[in-house]
């Protein structure tokens, strides 16, 4: 079995948020299994190009081969790509397409009808109502010149049933299977360390060991519903003392409207953006909170919420997002989106027990959140598909 994955950016791409880690996790975890898979994609990475070798087969984690194309702009756009596409997709068995709206989308959905290869498409939420109703109205045409004509061909994997339904809401003939993304297992090595407060100084003076610590993660755009975090914090603070809310992530245009949301409500001293982190940043940043609180408008998965359950922390959910479970293991909220609801969510957590809480989130991602055994999964469904 050959797998070919296309997508328009990949690992280190960081600029692009959770889906760069899950892609990159999951190819992994695929090769892991014996799969003969190579991705190719390009040196996107925002407004910068990945410094990597472009044109050749680079071996990621030492045995994973991933080609760059080289991008012309910070959406994956490489005619170098979408020349050798045709070539690249001939030598494969199953092609694995990763976005919706990029360039080598009406590409790979062509030429893997006309030299008849599956093709298994990944939308990565980019079909929940939210983003289509906020995003350009050219993508409802894109949908119908380049997606409609091939349904029938097309294979859709979703990361929740709820992504899951707003696919069929758009296709109602789609053909879908659902596989969660799984955790980074690094996250999990840490699981019996203590909470330190103090870890949080490097942010703001004013932590101390008594201090609420409130955390929120992801690209600071519209859709992550942070202004509405940030007004349920300010209410948490008329009743509980000594409260700090910390959001980190890079800027998709959002940070300047949530800096003067900031000053304008009094908010400097206990509401802090920080710029994006990774690596062992990232980890303590997620282990030594109280709550980790994201009021998305909509996340077809949010692997965000599921490092936080792995690093010991309780989240609270919108109603927007497939973490429903949370309620039902005993590791955190799911409430409606709105400043209220987060707001007692978050009170009712920090009057809660957050040690066994924490504890609680952990067994959960352990045991539905393995990415060895999601990649059995996976390539059991990709033997259904060719067979």
């Amino acid at each position: 079995m050959k797998i070919l994955f296309v997508t328009p950016s990949f690992y280190p791409a960081f600029h692009y948020g959770g889906p760069i880690y899950s892609t990159f996790e999951l190819t992994k975890a695929i090769k892991k299994q014996g799969i003969d898979i190579k991705v190719i994609t390009t040196n996107a990475n925002g407004k910068e190009r990945l410094d990597i070798k472009t044109e050749v087969f680079n071996n990621l984690n030492n045995n994973l081969p991933v080609k760059y194309y080289k991008s012309i702009d910070s959406r994956g756009t490489s005619l170098s790509m979408l020349w050798n596409l045709k070539d690249e997709i001939k030598q494969s068995d199953i092609v694995y397409l990763i976005s919706i709206f990029s360039a080598p989308t009406p590409f790979v959905v062509g030429l893997c009808k006309k030299l008849d290869k599956p093709l298994i498409i990944s939308p990565r939420g980019q079909l929940g109502r939210w983003c289509l109703n906020q995003g350009n109205p050219f993508k409802k045409l894109w949908l119908s010149l380049f997606i409609k004509p091939f349904i029938g061909s097309l294979n859709w994997h979703l990361t929740s049933q709820d992504e899951e339904r707003t696919v069929q809401a758009v296709y109602p003939s789609a053909k879908t299977f659902v596989i969660a993304n799984g955790i980074d297992s690094s996250i999990l090595e840490i699981k019996e360390q203590r909470k330190n407060k103090l870890f949080y100084t490097k942010y703001s003076e004013n932590v101390n060991e008594n201090s609420k610590i409130i955390i929120a993660m992801g690209r600071l755009q519209k859709v992550k519903g942070f202004d509405i975090l940030i007004e349920a914090v300010k209410k948490v603070q008329e009743q509980v003392q000594n409260v700090f809310l910390f959001i980190a992530g890079e800027d998709f245009g959002e940070k300047q409207n949530l800096l003067n949301f900031i000053t304008s409500n009094h908010l400097s001293e206990k509401v802090f953006l920080i710029s994006h982190i990774a690596g062992e940043e990232k980890i303590n940043f997620l282990k030594n909170a109280d709550v980790f609180a994201l009021p998305s408008h909509h996340e077809n998965f949010g692997i965000v919420y599921a490092e936080a359950l792995a690093a010991g922390t309780p989240v609270i959910a919108s109603k927007n997002t497939p973490w429903q479970d949370v309620e039902k293991f005993k590791c955190g909220k799911w409430v409606e989106n709105t400043q209220e609801k987060f707001a007692e969510a978050i009170i009712e957590i920090l009057n809660s027990d957050r040690i066994q809480m924490g504890k609680n989130g952990i067994k959960y991602i352990e045991d539905n959140f393995s990415w060895d055994k999601i990649a059995r999964s996976f390539i059991h469904q990709i033997n259904m598909i060719l067979n």
